[in-house]
């Protein structure tokens, strides 16, 4: 009787058991959109298009269904390790390895020289992981909490200043329908994370991460203590592989190596360069170490790609236009006057570049270029109320007067046209610009 008893007593603890498992993974999946919640079918029916519409506005969340699994895996944590650990190679391996070695062949051998190359490298490898790591991990920005000038109308007023500071101009209204909720001027919705960030330059696919006002300033340095340490480590590797009598003229490398290789060359042109350049690395490796040629070879690579990327992301920087600007230019308005907007130009902000890189580094910059820090960010007003040019005020001014006096170009039927939103109560509205 009592192992029937248990018996009975374990199966039924058992199923009760199971049972609270199935439930809290059905409830699992129903919070995650997998299994829709009960509701009587006279609702659904009722709400068939905000049901639908819902649905398109969760599958733009991060790893909703609208996102593929590629997307997905390239915002992960595992991806972003990965690229991580792929762009800390290089100086690691520099530090630790090769420049001992490099040292050793250009015969650097004071104390305090040698002190001093390994604090610079240090210094500028450090500094290059840390801000690619912040660039990474670094919340870009998000504007769900920042509140329009005119919130009746959704507006952000301009920061104008000087002899424009009572003009009084305010931006286009432009609603995300997606958010729910009023963009700042210059910022955008990325399908990515799912949101709309401020000050929004591009997704950055390698870092797995938007960039955006908060995180731009780590995004240029490390391009910047990125190429300052290969040029460095170019200027090491170039000076240790001719730093010998044998290595300092390429003749006496290569004329040797030709008479070995002749029967390639006559069989196959390709087959004989490949045949020599591998005796060639074989040569470099016997007099110089695997350590160089490893580390030489990294920095070409690294410095090609660097340079590719991170100058244009500079000239940006400097001239104060993102890159969501310069591919789609044109696309942010200001109301001149009712339901009349002026189409802002490339350049519309630029301060001139040292003032264009302050905003981005933050009124702290100084100490974001010393030690590896955050330095204070950036201030909240270049992303909500940017300030406009000298030169872009002035026309804009300039504009007013113009439209005031011969009137408008164009008109369109809808503010949808010029493209910005102008709010879930003024879907309708035309405009003029």
């Amino acid at each position: 009787r009592k192992r029937r008893w248990l018996k009975n007593k374990t199966g039924s603890s058992l199923v009760a058991f199971l049972d609270l498992v199935i439930t809290m993974s059905l409830r699992k999946r129903e919070l995650d959109g997998v299994v829709p919640q009960e509701a009587n079918a006279e609702d659904c029916d009722g709400k068939e298009k905000d049901c639908h519409e819902g649905c398109k506005g969760h599958a733009e969340k991060p790893g909703g269904r609208g996102i593929s699994p590629f997307d997905r895996f390239i915002q992960s944590p595992l991806w972003r390790c990965c690229t991580m650990t792929l762009v800390s190679a290089t100086p690691v391996f520099g530090c630790i390895v090769a420049l001992p070695k490099l040292l050793e062949k250009i015969e650097i051998t004071s104390m305090w020289a040698v002190c001093l190359h390994y604090i610079l490298a240090f210094w500028l490898a450090t500094q290059f992981v840390y801000n690619f790591v912040a660039t990474q991990w670094s919340d870009a920005g998000g504007t769900k909490s920042v509140k329009p000038d005119k919130e009746a109308t959704g507006q952000f007023e301009m920061a104008c200043s000087g002899e424009y500071e009572d003009a009084k101009l305010l931006y286009a209204p432009n609603w995300c329908t997606k958010c729910s909720h009023w963009k700042p001027p210059r910022s955008h919705h990325c399908r990515m994370s799912g949101r709309c960030v401020l000050r929004m330059d591009h997704f950055c696919p390698f870092t797995g991460n938007c960039i955006g006002l908060k995180n731009h300033g780590h995004f240029l340095l490390f391009y910047f203590f990125a190429i300052i340490g290969l040029c460095y480590s170019a200027v090491l590797c170039i000076l240790a592989l001719s730093a010998t009598a044998h290595l300092s003229n390429w003749r006496e490398l290569i004329q040797p190596l030709i008479p070995e290789h002749m029967m390639s060359f006559d069989r196959h042109l390709l087959a004989g360069l490949v045949s020599l350049k591998t005796s060639i690395i074989t040569q470099v490796v016997k007099n110089k170490g695997i350590e160089i040629l490893i580390q030489s070879v990294c920095t070409t690579i690294a410095l090609i790609f660097v340079l590719a990327m991170g100058l244009p992301a500079w000239s940006l920087a400097m001239n104060n236009t993102t890159t969501m600007e310069r591919l789609f230019p044109m696309k942010e308005y200001v109301e001149i006057k009712e339901q009349v907007f002026c189409p802002l130009g490339p350049g519309f902000y630029s301060q001139g570049w040292k003032q264009n890189i302050k905003d981005v580094l933050g009124p702290r910059w100084w100490v974001r270029l010393l030690i590896p820090s955050r330095g204070g960010g950036p201030e909240l007003q270049i992303g909500v109320n940017p300030r406009p040019s000298i030169a872009g005020e002035k026309a804009l001014c300039e504009r007013v007067l113009q439209v005031r006096e011969n009137g408008v170009e164009k008109h369109v039927n809808s503010c949808e046209e010029l493209g910005f939103n102008p709010g879930p109560d003024a879907k309708n509205a035309a405009g003029t610009v």
